[in-house]
């Protein structure tokens, strides 16, 4: 029998996969977004098969969600402000959306029943003094955003231990892949556009993360509320490892064929806020779900620059990589 899943703020970048992958199953979805940053076109395909159902509605608005979960065996809450320099710009914005937005579907699940995966994110870790960063290292959020993901994550838990609603969170780490808007990855092409001879990198250069391919993402999405116990536990989702951006340029640059580029730092920090060091334990979701990333960074790079190529133009105005040169 399929089940009824709700999807929050499934018309950006991960939710179209996602659903794409529910839709595969049999499953009948649910969307509410408000498209304040998400796109319509992104899940029109979807919308025509019949098995999925469009609702404009923001989290914020706790009828709209109740609404929206009528029914619904499965929540996947994705919505959120994730922008850490609108956060530090706005951080009531962030209050509102993340942690306002979140209690908003723990209680609309409370009231249908459903089960709730969590879309958190690395920067509920903040500095961190351990890595590989495991699980239980202590939460000490470095930006706003962080602070209302690790807000909402506690909202989550204790929703489970007092209310019994089932939920489970995933800490996802940087998600790239064909579909982005943001990131390191497209900025670093916008520049090479502008200007294929030279390439400057935001922060130092040397900020060591790990990202994690759009696919394996929605992998461990799928797999959560199936082998988790739902009882408010988080895992880390990541590669498991890590890069800086000066590797990232060089990787890059290497895939697409160019040669002779100047690359150098702005120097400073990227933004108010961001996460100079990232490095997951991925073990917990390993033995627990059964989950681990698949796809490598130069595998992932190079379909997310044949996807940029397509959708917003080649370096040079032709086509200078191939998946030869990836490897």
């Amino acid at each position: 029998m399929p089940l009824l899943v709700l999807v929050t703020g499934g018309a950006g970048f991960i939710g179209p996969k996602l659903i794409g992958r529910l839709v595969e199953r049999g499953d009948l979805v649910r969307v509410l977004d408000d498209l304040s940053t998400g796109s319509l076109s992104n899940i029109s395909e979807l919308i025509k098969t019949g098995a999925v159902e469009f609702v404009k509605g923001d989290v914020r608005d706790a009828r709209a969600v109740s609404e929206a979960a009528k029914g619904c065996n499965l929540i996947y809450h994705l919505a959120a402000q994730s922008l850490v320099p609108v956060s530090t710009e706005r951080p009531d914005l962030d209050m509102e959306i993340n942690i306002e937005g979140t209690l908003n579907v723990l209680r609309a699940a409370k009231d249908s029943g459903s089960k709730v995966v969590f879309a958190s994110s690395a920067a509920v870790y903040g500095r961190v003094n351990k890595t590989p960063t495991p699980e239980d290292e202590s939460l000490v959020p470095y930006s706003f955003y962080g602070l209302s993901k690790m807000a909402a994550e506690n909202y989550c838990r204790v929703y489970s231990e007092l209310f019994g609603v089932p939920t489970v969170t995933l800490r996802l780490f940087n998600i790239y892949g064909p579909g982005t808007n943001k990131g390191v990855m497209i900025d670093l092409y916008r520049r090479l556009l502008r200007d294929p001879g030279r390439l400057e990198v935001l922060g130092s250069g040397n900020q060591l993360k790990d990202y994690l391919y759009i696919d394996d993402a929605v992998e461990a999405l799928l797999m959560a509320p199936e082998k988790a116990a739902c009882k408010g536990e988080a895992y880390n989702i990541g590669l498991g490892e890590s890069y800086t951006v000066f590797q990232l340029a060089e990787m890059m640059l290497g895939i697409l064929g160019l040669r002779g580029v100047e690359v150098t730092a702005r120097g400073g920090v990227a933004w108010l806020g961001d996460m100079e060091l990232t490095q997951p334990d991925v073990s917990k979701a390993e033995r627990e779900l059964g989950w681990r990333a698949k796809t490598g960074i130069r595998e992932g790079l190079l379909r997310t620059l044949e996807w940029f190529e397509e959708k917003i133009g080649p370096i040079g105005g032709e086509r200078k990589h191939s998946r030869q040169s990836c490897c």
